[in-house]
């Protein structure tokens, strides 16, 4: 049986235990629950980056503005000049890795060069030169029966008859082609004319000036280690009836003489072709 003493204690222990459970309770309150969105109602909208203030507009990164590119200079395609295009690389001559034994020779009377087999040869300065041989003779032959003619209805006798022009005497030239079928690719070697003031560049002027095609020079080189002063160009040409090619054309500058030598073939095949072209002008001959 408890004591009055034990009563009271119990009582107290009970008292402060229901004081520190309601306390309890009073700090530590269940939330409220979170209001229902009817059918009505709009979901929160979040704010757009763009809406944001200023301050909160992340600043953009500068994007690099590409270099423009080097516009192309007008040219008069009468009087094509080079040098506004490209400054010609300084190199030696590639060594020719191209066996040529088999092959012909591409014959004029200034110079001559070897060439593939297969390439068909016209030589257009030779056929010139016959068709000239032929119009003389027939002029002079028919000049001769006229004055002939007339003297005898004047009653005088012509003292001498006009004698035919020697050709031979005529400066040599050369224009020769050599065009492989299948390929479409072609050789030619013409000879120019030139002074003590002719320079390759002025070579290259002259023939890219009577290029009948349109063309894109990619490329030009001057040769160091050649016996005479050689350059190199390499075009794109679009050639209206065979399509996409390229050509390499060499000018070089002889004695009182000068030849340019050129080199066309489809654009799918010019890679290939190259060592050729490149072997036919080591075996430029000059006469």
């Amino acid at each position: 049986m408890m004591t009055s003493f034990q009563r009271e204690t119990l009582l107290s222990a009970i008292l402060a235990l229901v004081v520190l459970f309601s306390t309890s309770c009073e700090l530590v309150q269940t939330p409220p629950p979170q209001p229902q969105l009817s059918a009505t109602d709009q979901p929160p909208k979040a704010t757009a980056l763009s809406e944001l203030p200023p301050t909160w507009t992340p600043e953009p990164t500068p994007s690099p503005i590409p270099p423009s590119p080097t516009p192309i200079p007008t040219q008069d395609p009468e009087n094509y000049q080079i040098g506004l295009v490209l400054t010609p690389m300084v190199e030696p001559f590639p060594q020719s890795g191209v066996n040529r034994s088999g092959w012909k020779t591409l014959e004029g009377r200034t110079a001559s060069i070897e060439i593939p087999p297969e390439y068909e040869i016209l030589d257009f300065a030779g056929t010139f030169m016959e068709i000239m041989s032929g119009l003389m003779e027939a002029f002079v032959e028919g000049f001769t029966e006229i004055a002939v003619e007339l003297g005898e209805e004047m009653g005088v006798t012509p003292e001498a008859e006009l004698e035919t022009p020697d050709l031979s005497e005529m400066p040599d030239f050369d224009f020769l082609i050599a065009m492989e079928e299948s390929t479409t690719s072609a050789i030619i070697l013409v000879s120019v004319d030139i002074t003590p003031e002719t320079t390759t560049e002025d070579l290259i002027n002259e023939a890219l000036s009577d290029q009948e095609n349109d063309f894109l020079p990619l490329s030009r080189i001057s040769y160091s280690d050649w016996p005479f002063s050689m350059e190199r160009v390499i075009l794109d040409v679009e050639d209206p009836e065979l399509g996409p090619g390229k050509q390499v054309i060499y000018v070089i500058l002889g004695d009182g003489i000068g030849w340019n030598l050129v080199f066309g073939a489809p654009t799918a095949l010019f890679e290939e072709s190259l060592p050729l072209f490149e072997s036919a002008v080591h075996s430029f001959h000059v006469k």
